[in-house]
């Protein structure tokens, strides 16, 4: 690669905490699909709550293991607290026991008291334990029973800092203290609770070390700090008001679960988890927060453990290399799969996609770039097999340098994501079909990839076949007046670079800027590849007599004038990446980076590691690399496509403006955790997704920039 300024902004990725989620039903051993309740006990043991009975966590199978013995065999088990003495309280809709080991088949305590909602034992004397129901309040040191004012409904139990109980009803929060029950509101107010929270109907409260409390609302949370209240609702990032339940964690940590998921604040901002990626329902019943900053949930549906896992951004690489051997490599060409069993791995299908030639090329470029940081002989021998993959599509047509979209060979475990019409049987191998219209997106792959394997990988044999075929490619291109002409003898929809097209045709206007970034791209890579000078002629005429250079400069529309169409962005990012690395042309290249930098910076709020990595790497500018890093960490270990809501959220906006293709879509890019895992082609705004867990991402999108980020010192590996 021609040397381009080095860049001196580096920024150091050490180990960092990815969340994951462990997903429990009753075919892990849960006594019923729903979980009322789950308690962390001391000494980390977890137990879960159900309609039909308690369960026991087991960590060393990853099992629920039912307690089949005693009262609680098959009791509905509507709440759970740890004990003091490491042992477990339990409470039925008629019963509460008190278990003084943490394996609680025989309980050494059993009260019976009708319709309990929770308990809490005083940490200062021994013996002494508050427990409410759904209209009284005890307390077992003088057993005092009081009924809740105004005929409220109980709804949890803590006590403060001071250890004082709190409790928290559907009329208000009280504090019991001399026997009484008072409404808990500033002191130097009157007001009762109700003119001081969000909302009066207060459903769980938590309350931490420093004398807080933490009040759950159906519009939000009330923190309290003894003497003010803060509000904390949509506008400070909130994700969902109705706040069910609440848990702190040692960590800091405050875990909200919500009839919409569970959000977590940690360190100054909110996380949002929700669809079963995260949950295997939404409806969020209780919360466990474990010593390790762990949390359980309980939902309808079973329960799921968010835990943190330390990773550094090589293993997570590796994950997702992991994930693309096993179901997304296609004797080399690597696109996303489906699962004909939704969610189940085992079920899955290749594909045989639309864009083989595009989502191929990404690969090859990431495997590349690994190869060129780390040395690993395995790199290099994924990036050379789907490298000859590219090079297949061009060959089994039997049309001189005109490639293939995708092939199919008789009898592979892959089936066709479009089997409409234009595939056709290969002249040259009977057995492989191939797919005909093929658009300017996989010829963009191809001139990128061909560029990065030859500069990175490539020994003197691999450098031939590739510019043999780069020259019969761009001579296809030239021979049809820039255009891509297949079985049909027509061009292809997509396949037209040529001036009267680009600088003439009203139909072609809204492409003029990216095509013409597009055909000089691939201009200075054939020149590069393979030196003729047929090559150096073209590129020049169209610079010099139909002014594509300076076509470039608009090459991002936006509305009105164009659709704001996020497939261009990722077409026009493999076009610039060789276009910028090859032209030395100081004129020229102070028009490219025109055109990049304003490309860049309408994109940049979407924070993508894709398009900053690139503009870093093509400028030595400094690039949001930090932003690129976050995301990097942020997206998700599960690339399952399934359904992702958001739009529901009080802390996201809508556009006035819809999207390409009518979608509505938000003022902001949500972080990848939050949304689907998809290519770089999709639109980032777009709040929701209805997937159902048919389809599996490939790992290329998330490969790319971090491999490409490392060779160019934009990422460096901490120590």
């Amino acid at each position: 690669m021609n040397a381009l300024p080095s860049y001196p902004h580096t920024i150091l990725v050490g180990p960092f905490a990815q969340d994951v989620a462990t997903i429990s039903t009753s075919l892990d051993g849960l006594p019923a699909e729903k979980v009322l309740s789950v308690a962390c006990a001391a000494g980390g043991a977890v137990y879960a709550g159900t309609p039909s009975g308690l369960a026991r966590w087991d960590a060393a199978t990853g099992r629920w293991k039912a307690i089949a013995a005693g009262p609680l065999a098959s009791a509905p088990i509507h709440w759970l607290r740890s004990a003091r003495d490491g042992g477990l309280w339990a409470g039925t809709l008629q019963d509460v026991y008190h278990f003084a080991t943490n394996a609680p088949e025989f309980p050494d305590r059993h009260l019976s008291v009708t319709e309990t909602v929770d308990l809490a034992e005083d940490a200062s004397e021994a013996g002494r334990y508050y427990l409410l129901t759904r209209h009284t309040f005890l307390d077992s040191k003088n057993h005092a029973e009081v009924a809740l004012p105004g005929h409220a409904v109980g709804q949890a139990l803590t006590l403060n800092a001071e250890g004082s109980p709190i409790i928290a009803t559907d009329r208000g929060l009280f504090r019991y203290a001399d026997a009484k029950l008072r409404p808990l509101a500033p002191e130097s107010a009157g007001a009762n609770v109700s003119g001081r929270l969000l909302d009066s109907n207060v459903q769980d409260v938590a309350a931490d070390a420093h004398g807080g409390l933490w009040v759950a609302t159906p519009r939000g949370i009330d923190y309290y700090t003894g003497d003010a209240w803060l509000e904390i609702s949509g506008k400070d990032g909130l994700p969902v008001l109705n706040i069910r339940r609440l848990a702190l964690s040692a960590d800091g940590a405050l875990w909200a679960g919500t009839d919409r998921g569970v959000a977590r604040l940690a360190g100054g901002k909110w996380r949002y988890y929700a669809g079963r990626r995260w949950l295997p329902d939404d409806t969020v019943n209780a919360l466990a927060a474990v010593p390790d900053g762990s949390a359980w949930i309980a939902t309808d549906a079973g329960l799921s453990q968010i835990a943190f896992r330390t990773l550094t951004f090589a293993q997570k690489a590796d994950h997702y290399e992991q994930i693309t051997a096993a179901r997304h490599n296609r004797d080399g060409f690597v696109t996303d799969c489906r699962l004909t069993r939704p969610g189940d791995y085992t079920s899955f299908l290749y594909e045989a996609s639309d864009n083989d030639g595009l989502w191929t090329s990404l690969y090859v470029c990431a495997e590349s770039f690994r190869y060129a940081v780390t040395r690993d002989p395995a790199a290099r021998q994924r990036a050379q097999k789907s490298l000859k993959a590219l090079l297949e599509l061009v060959r089994v047509t039997g049309i001189p340098g005109f490639p293939a979209r995708a092939i199919l060979r008789k009898g592979e475990r892959a089936i066709q994501s479009d089997p409409g019409p234009n595939w056709y049987p290969s002249p040259v191998e009977p057995d492989i079909l191939y797919k005909d219209d093929t658009s300017s997106d996989e010829i963009d792959g191809h001139y990128l990839a061909w560029y990065v394997y030859s500069a990175l990988v490539a020994d003197a044999a691999e450098k031939q076949a590739i510019a043999q075929t780069c020259r019969a490619v761009t001579n296809h291109i030239l021979d049809h007046h820039y255009t891509l002409v297949g079985p049909t003898g027509k061009p292809t929809r997509w396949g037209v670079w040529s001036p009267e097209s680009l600088n003439a045709d009203p139909e072609w206007a809204e492409e003029r800027g990216l095509n013409s970034l597009e055909i000089l791209s691939h201009l200075k890579v054939a020149i590069h590849l393979c030196g003729d000078r047929r090559f150096q002629d073209a590129y020049r005429d169209l610079i010099a007599k139909h002014h594509y250079a300076l076509n470039t400069v608009l090459q991002k529309r936006l509305p009105p004038e164009g659709e704001n169409n996020h497939s261009d962005d990722e077409l026009a990012a493999c076009a610039y990446y060789p276009l910028l690395q090859l032209e030395t042309d100081p004129q020229l290249r102070a028009l490219y980076l025109l055109s990049l930098e304003r490309t860049w910076n309408i994109l940049r709020p979407e924070r993508s590691p894709f398009h900053n990595v690139i503009y870093g790497a093509c400028t030595g500018w400094p690039c949001d690399a930090e932003a690129a890093a976050q995301w990097l960490r942020d997206a998700p270990l599960d690339l399952r496509g399934w359904a992702m809501i958001n739009s529901h959220r009080a802390d996201v906006r809508f556009d006035d403006a819809a999207g390409r293709f009518g979608e509505k879509q938000l003022t902001r890019a949500l972080p990848p955790n939050e949304v689907r895992a998809a290519k770089w082609n999709h639109n980032p705004y777009v709040p929701d997704y209805g997937g159902d867990g048919g389809t599996e991402e490939d790992g290329a999108f998330w490969l790319l920039p971090y491999w490409m980020g490392r060779y160019h010192g934009i990422f460096g590996e901490a120590p």
